[in-house]
């Protein structure tokens, strides 16, 4: 029996990690009463954490450019070195940059010159060939010299620009390995260390409360900004700006619960992440390899930074038992409004949420981040959901910084062509004996036990050609399925995803820029992966907390494309372009738990790379890209809560 208890203790403290989120800094009352202290106002509980993971390792990137000219390629460059030379002596009126940015102009100049000076030269032969034509008066003769030289100059224009477009890409021919050792802080999200303190406060009834948690980390230096937002960021000074990198985490919200006969309405106000309808299935805190996908890939929370919240959920005695809904809206850090002389609306370039706090926002453009969901639960066999998530790439979007989607604006698209998602879930609950998260699983009843989640995104684009910037982002379609769970009683504890997407791409952030593809002409690309976890007890007879850990991943990213590209400021086609990416990644630690949720962990981990590109490029150049990459490293890691 107390073994059992201390298994049950293990998968309880693995749900814990799994849902940091929810049960970190929401309302986490009934994990917090250690921590209480009991007043006549109500009750006030408080608590604290920590993470941190340093790494040292050895990393290799190597990466190879060929230009090889085809047959085309070949016969341009023959005609286009001979007909560049000529001009060079006879014309020479338009001279060619040294970066290539007028190869357009140029190539056209000396087309026009050489259709000229070969008319010049042939007249005889191309008049006969025109009265040969049935051109029988002299206006007749001269259109068609003219016409033929025209057709000749094009030619050679054409060659001329290949013979230009060959040289630039044979100049981007390289082979380079660079290779070093290194330290760095993980997670990245983080910085690699977070420390917070929360407290919650809820009244004598529990029907009024407050939940506020404060971080100190890496990236809390940043939010310096706020109060300083005149501050260039070249003057941003990390050793004397990191004193201040303190900053508001998860919570920071008040909230009222008011009950009727058949649901229960909860309104709350500020800073939240909601997690009732959230996918349950992350990645521990990302302390195994990198790029795996975390609860939000299956099933967006809901989360504000200073907004309204509100949400109904049915009874348990009622007929609305299993029924829950939600929204928020957040209107925090858009584009704020302010008054002319003559006290008209007029934009203003500063956030609402810097120096000046009477600013507002248009309703219009509050309500495009508008977030509502709707869920339903059939205890102990599925809960399924859908909700609407309110974006877009307006400047006014707060959840990004300017030059996100600068490119997209500047080509034209704006705050009505994207208007967020569509997301739709089902969790099935029918491997948990009755239970509705894997923390509340009776391992006596059920040792082994298994939550199944799957998410399908689909976004709200309204101009398609806007997916061609962020494939990632506006793609057509994403989904996302995941399995967490224990065997024997949490002598075994397993999680994984399988995910895929397919969009659009100008395939720019895929080729580190040396493809662009213009605007209509994106490659189709998909993108794929698996990832997984498994902790096995290596002392199950003991203390049971020292644990096995595995895990891995492999994602794969294809895309292929015929079409129009820009390099070096002119337009060129590209055909027959295919690219593959493959990227693998693996971690084998130990891991001690104590008091708790607290570990610590150790390991040895490995990522690798390979990305190849290749495609014709006005079918005068064969271009390849082979990019490799390795790392093998050590982590070193530890959480803590109290």
């Amino acid at each position: 029996m107390k073994l059992q208890k201390k298994a049950k203790r293990a998968v309880t403290a693995i749900a814990a990690l799994t849902l940091t989120a929810s049960l970190s800094f929401g309302e986490t009352y009934e994990t917090a009463k250690a921590r209480t202290l009991k007043t006549d106002i109500g009750d006030i509980s408080f608590g604290a954490w920590g993470r941190s993971t340093f790494e040292f390792g050895h990393q290799k990137t190597s990466t190879k450019i060929t230009a090889d000219t085809t047959a085309t390629g070949d016969t341009a460059v023959a005609a286009g070195v001979a007909a560049m030379a000529d001009y060079a002596v006879n014309d020479g009126s338009v001279t060619l940059a040294s970066d290539g940015s007028n190869a357009e102009a140029y190539a056209t100049a000396v087309g026009t010159y050489a259709g000229s000076a070969w008319a010049t030269a042939n007249q005889s032969d191309l008049t006969t060939a025109a009265i040969n034509a049935g051109c029988t008066t002299p206006e007749q003769i001269t259109a068609y010299i003219t016409e033929a030289a025209t057709q000749y100059g094009t030619k050679i224009g054409n060659a001329v620009a290949g013979t230009i477009l060959v040289n630039t890409l044979k100049g981007l021919e390289s082979d380079t390995t660079d290779s070093s050792n290194y330290a760095a802080l993980e997670p990245d999200w983080s910085y690699g260390n977070r420390i917070g303190f929360w407290i919650i406060g809820r009244t004598p009834d529990q029907k009024f409360g407050f939940d506020f948690n404060l971080d100190a980390d890496g990236r809390a230096l940043f939010v310096h900004k706020l109060w300083d937002s005149t501050e260039s960021t070249a003057d941003t000074n990390y050793n004397e700006d990191g004193k201040y990198a303190v900053a508001i985490g998860d919570q920071a919200k008040i909230w009222g619960l008011f009950d009727n006969p058949l649901f229960q309405t909860k309104v709350a106000f500020g800073r939240m992440r909601e997690n009732e309808l959230r996918g349950s299935i992350g990645d521990f805190g990302q302390r195994e390899s990198s790029d795996v996908k975390s609860e939000d890939d299956i099933f967006q929370e809901i989360w504000t930074a200073t907004g309204l919240f509100a949400s109904v959920k049915g009874n348990a005695d009622s007929p609305l038992k299993g029924f829950y809904a939600n929204a928020a809206i957040d209107p925090a850090g858009l584009i704020g409004i302010t008054t002319d002389s003559d006290g008209n609306l007029v934009s203003s370039s500063d956030s609402a949420t810097d120096t000046d706090s009477s600013k507002a926002v248009s309703l219009y453009k509050a309500v495009r981040n508008f977030q509502g969901g709707v869920g339903y639960t059939i205890p102990g066999i599925a809960q399924i959901k859908a909700q609407y998530w309110g974006d877009s790439i307006d400047t006014s979007n707060y959840r990004y910084a300017t030059s996100t989607y600068a490119s997209a604006r500047s080509a034209g698209y704006g705050l009505n062509d994207y208007y967020g998602r569509m997301e739709f879930g089902i969790d099935w609950l029918g491997f948990m004996g009755g239970a509705t998260s894997i923390g509340e699983v009776d391992l006596e009843k059920t040792p082994n036990a298994s939550l199944i989640e799957l998410g399908f995104k689909v976004p709200i684009v309204t101009d398609s050609n806007l997916r061609d910037y962020d494939p990632e982002k506006f793609y057509n379609w994403y989904s996302c399925l995941g399995t967490l769970g224990v065997i024997q009683k949490g002598f075994i504890m397993y999680k994984g995803h399988i995910w895929g997407g397919q969009g659009v791409s100008n395939l720019s952030q895929y080729s580190y820029g040396l493809v662009n593809m213009n605007k209509g002409d994106g490659a189709d690309i998909f993108m794929a992966g698996i990832d997984f976890l498994t902790e096995i007890c290596i002392n199950p007879f003991g203390k049971q907390n020292l644990f096995l850990g595995l895990s891995g991943n492999y994602n794969i990213t294809s895309a292929s494309a015929d079409g129009k590209m820009t390099y070096s400021g002119a337009t060129v086609s590209i055909s027959d372009l295919e690219l593959l990416q493959h990227k693998f990644a693996a971690e084998l630690y130990f891991k001690k738990t104590f008091a708790a949720n607290n570990f610590m962990f150790a390991g040895i981990a490995g990522n690798w790379s390979i990305q190849t590109l290749n495609g014709t490029v006005s079918d005068v150049v064969d271009l390849s890209y082979k990019s490799t990459s390795q790392k093998f490293y050590m982590p070193i890691g530890v959480e803590l809560f109290f």
